[in-house]
C-alpha cells in the first residue's frame, strides 16, 4: 500500500507520462495515481532513454537480457548497461555478479 505521495527526484526519467506532462501533478509525485497509470499506460522506452545521461548505469531487471542489444544501439557509448539474468546461462548468479562487476 502506498500512503500519501512523496516528491520524484529530478533523476526519475518517466515512462509512461509524455515529456511534455513532466510537470503536471501526476508526474511530480510519486503516488499511488502515478504507478497505477504507469501500469495502464503504454510505455514510451525510446522517448525515455533520450533523457539518460553518459554516465549512467542501466540496470535492466527484465528476465533474460532481452533489451540489451537496443540498450546498447540507443544509449550514449559512457553507458553502461548490466543485465541481471541470461537464458540458457549455466549459472545464473555468477552470471549475476560479471554484471555488476562491470
Amino acid at each position: 500500500m502506498i500512503k500519501g505521495q512523496k516528491p520524484r527526484t529530478n533523476r526519475w526519467i518517466s515512462s509512461s507520462i509524455p515529456e511534455k506532462d513532466w510537470q503536471g501533478e501526476l508526474a511530480k509525485f510519486s503516488s499511488a495515481e502515478y504507478h497505477v497509470n504507469n501500469l495502464l499506460s503504454p510505455v514510451l522506452f525510446q522517448e525515455a532513454l533520450q533523457h539518460v545521461p553518459s554516465n549512467a548505469i542501466v540496470i535492466e531487471i527484465a528476465p533474460h537480457c532481452l533489451l540489451q542489444a537496443i540498450l546498447r544501439r540507443s544509449l550514449d557509448k559512457g553507458v553502461t548497461s548490466v543485465g541481471l539474468m541470461k537464458r540458457k546461462h549455466p549459472d545464473n548468479m555468477e552470471f549475476l555478479y560479471q554484471s555488476l562487476g562491470k
